[in-house]
């Protein structure tokens, strides 16, 4: 099992009535689809994200451009800030 910090989470912008799709896209490209709403919740292990999408900043691949209009990543909240 992975890390906390080596799994990335991330909330997709599908093209409009895309949602669908692009979650079984983002599902065959290995990511883990968490919930289809208004956005698409996704995570994955570090490498499977910098395989798909890249780091540190995410860009769409070209074999999502028709499903994907942005992708945002999710970072784990700070609890020691002040």
């Amino acid at each position: 099992m992975a890390a906390a910090g080596d799994i990335v989470s991330a909330e997709v912008e599908a093209a409009p009535g895309r949602q669908r799709q692009a979650a079984a896209a983002l599902a065959r490209l290995g990511l883990k689809v968490l919930h289809i709403g208004t956005t698409i919740s996704v995570s994955a292990p570090r490498d499977v994200w910098e395989r798909v999408f890249g780091l540190p900043q995410p860009a769409v691949p070209a074999e999502l451009s028709g499903d994907v209009v942005a992708v945002h990543r999710v970072e784990p909240p700070d609890f020691h800030a002040l």
